[in-house]
């Protein structure tokens, strides 16, 4: 932010590219019933680990991005759109697999159809979690993010190590979980699902007589973390620290596509607590940088200028200002 504190951000996860094709669709096609979609652009984005990453940078922090290396097309014009947010890569080794990617084809502003190159790590790349853990004695960074979209970077012995390290050396780390790796996290000191992961980690739904927030509460106490934030789409998002529950309701006038909110959320979230913010501070900001990225198409990022435009950011300011000490900053009610 402007005159503000930066802080540094280290991000280990898995990366992929987000490929968007955009056209229109006035007719079916004669093969089969569906529409036939005129190419007009294209474009490529970071998504995942690189886009929380990106997000991270673009808010004006320092972000570092530890990932195993690619070797096709896809990761050299990855590495390319990072280096136009200043991200900065830590990459120990370098991977024989594809780079994950995912094309979403839109027509009149509607996603038609998504396609998935997934590549995933497993047991042939036993040396991963040694070379990538290789780099934390070394590593300088106020939080440190796991971004775990499931194929296979954030492993168990990546996930309990790098909580072990961060307990140790006094800083936050913040998970972006899957529920399927829900006993890895144990003793982070925070994780962002959305909803539906939520439900799955604690194995049931929300209802009238089991909140999210109830929900959120038992997370963090079966995991022993200091907070979880359960993300709830146009309906904002709750808090559950060890002082309070809060429900923080959303900001986005106009909603275009929620893809990648996620990964603007956990971004924001360790900014906030990577500078010593408190909770609640954290999550007013990743729900106002939440409200402004999904009134973008795609997997997108949020700009110093943008939050400062908004009126949202007239009660956080303070907090953010390089120049105030945190114990003179205004109390958030």
């Amino acid at each position: 932010m402007v005159k503000a504190k930066r802080c540094k951000v280290a991000i280990i996860g898995d990366v992929m590219i987000d490929h968007y094709i955009i056209g229109r669709a006035s007719r079916l096609s004669p093969e089969a019933p569906v529409p036939v979609v005129e190419v007009v652009e294209e474009e490529y984005r970071p998504g995942g680990a690189a886009n929380v990453a990106a997000n991270v940078a673009a808010l004006g922090h320092d972000a570092l991005l530890i990932t195993p290396k690619g070797a096709d097309a896809y990761w050299s014009m990855l590495e390319s759109l990072l280096g136009r947010f200043n991200v900065n890569m830590c990459t120990p080794l370098a991977l024989d697999i594809p780079t994950i990617r995912k094309t979403r084809i839109l027509a009149r502003s509607q996603q038609i159809v998504r396609v998935d190159w997934d590549s995933y790590v497993d047991d042939r790349y036993c040396d991963i979690s040694s070379k990538l853990l290789s780099v934390l004695p070394s590593l300088d960074a106020d939080v440190l993010v796991l971004s775990d979209y499931a194929k296979g970077i954030v492993s168990e012995t990546i996930a309990k190590t790098c909580i072990k390290w961060a307990i140790e050396r006094g800083i936050p780390i913040i998970v972006d979980p899957k529920p399927q790796h829900k006993e890895r996290y144990i003793g982070a000191t925070a994780m962002t699902p959305n909803k539906a992961e939520a439900e799955l980690l604690l194995g049931r739904k929300f209802d009238e007589r089991f909140t999210p927030g109830d929900g959120a509460r038992m997370l963090r106490e079966t995991l022993a973390m200091e907070a979880v934030i359960v993300t709830l789409g146009d309906e904002g998002m709750v808090l559950a620290s060890r002082d309070e529950t809060i429900y923080f309701s959303a900001r986005a006038r106009e909603v275009y596509d929620v893809s990648g909110a996620g990964d603007t959320v956990v971004a924001s979230v360790a900014v906030a607590r990577g500078l010593g913010l408190p909770w609640r501070v954290a999550c007013e900001f990743a729900t106002l940088t939440a409200g402004l990225v999904v009134q973008k198409m795609g997997t997108a990022v949020v700009t110093p200028e943008e939050v400062e435009a908004t009126p949202e950011w007239q009660r956080l300011k303070a907090y953010f200002a390089a120049d105030v000490d945190l114990a003179d900053k205004p109390k958030l009610t």
